[in-house]
């Protein structure tokens, strides 16, 4: 009875926190503190200090330029290193708004609920049967205005809240909680990233199918419990990105306090089941998605005691490992007198790191 307590509140924090960044937004930017003014001493040695660093500085700068190519326009870690203010959190929350929302999700309104119901009336003015000739006009106009308006700018706007989406993680992130943590060399973070994608991808497979189990409810619920614990992870990998957690210590820990995350990945998941469209549930996603970021890093997740783990994210790490494995096998086969090296990109979740 007491491990169902904890785990119905560990649920409802989740929730409770998750819809906290709607108010949590407004805080950002406002209270960011100002850089204290240095007295002549303490800038002398701030000099020498800098001056100490440079090539450090330097080293890193080389390696974040070398990350920019390797990982697409996602770059989580530029400094602000020439005295210039920082891009604000609330701006960015804008501008994924009007793109996502304004530009975006009006114009499908726009589209569907004014424009071919306008269509509908001016046919039926210059035709007595105008029913017949809408089945076929309607489907048409439908198909055009997906192909060349809806799906160009669902793409482009995927690529723009990639950046976004990013810049108000770390935005946020260096105002709560400083300078973000690099993961090692360039040649693991790359693996990281890459690995962590294609693991986000076999989850959502995954979730499609256990949604077509043949029992009434089961699938359904099983699928939503996936959908919830994936929401909660792309709210939450930014932070720990950040945190310089590497990928197995972040599926470790979402695992190991399942009711938390589940809880937190709720209101998103239920938001964007809903809508039968993937345009619609896209632009809901992108337009809602910004919020939970701040969220997230804001959040203290609840521990749970209860010692359960549920493993959901095993299946797919054990196939994406293998599948690493063969590929490796492939480019690099081994000699005789050398046995195969592991991936440096393998990652496990059989022996979870508790925080």
């Amino acid at each position: 009875m007491e491990s169902l307590k904890l785990t119905i509140y560990g649920f409802l924090r989740g929730v409770r926190d998750s819809i906290a960044g709607f108010v949590l937004i407004f805080r950002y930017d406002v209270e960011m503190p100002e850089n204290p003014r240095s007295s002549p001493t303490k800038e002398t040695n701030l000099a020498k200090r800098r001056a100490a660093q440079q090539a450090e500085k330097k080293q890193k700068q080389a390696l974040q330029k070398e990350l920019v190519l390797w990982m697409i326009l996602r770059n989580p870690y530029v400094h602000v290193t020439d005295g210039s203010r920082e891009t604000k959190v609330t701006h960015r929350i804008v501008q994924c708004s009007i793109l996502n929302g304004a530009i975006f999700g009006l114009s499908m309104a726009f589209f569907n609920y004014i424009l071919l119901p306008g269509l509908k009336q001016v046919l039926g003015l210059f035709l007595d049967e105008a029913g017949p000739l809408w089945d076929y006009v309607r489907p048409t106009l439908t198909v055009v205005f997906n192909m060349l308006w809806v799906l160009p700018l669902f793409l482009l706007s995927k690529i723009i809240n990639i950046v976004w989406f990013q810049d108000i993680a770390d935005s946020a992130y260096r105002q709560r909680q400083g300078r973000p943590q690099l993961i090692g060399n360039i040649s693991k973070l790359v693996a990281d990233v890459l690995i962590s994608a294609f693991i986000q991808m076999l989850f959502l497979i995954q979730a499609y199918l256990v949604m077509m189990l043949p029992l009434v409810g089961v699938g359904v619920t099983l699928s939503g419990i996936h959908m919830c614990m994936i929401h909660a992870l792309y709210a939450f990998e930014y932070r720990w990105f950040n945190m310089g957690w590497e990928l197995y210590k972040r599926l470790s820990f979402i695992e190991e306090n399942w009711p938390y995350f589940m809880g937190f990945g709720f209101p998103l998941a239920l938001i964007t089941m809903y809508p039968s469209s993937i345009y619609v549930r896209g632009c809901l996603f992108a337009l809602l998605f910004p919020v939970f970021i701040i969220s997230a890093n804001e959040a203290d997740p609840v521990l749970n005691s209860n010692g359960y783990q549920m493993q959901l994210f095993s299946l797919v790490v054990g196939v994406s490992n293998r599948i690493i494995q063969i590929l490796v096998r492939k480019r690099l086969p081994p000699t005789p007198s050398q046995s195969p090296r592991p991936s440096p990109s393998h990652f496990t979740v059989s022996h979870p790191i508790r925080r």
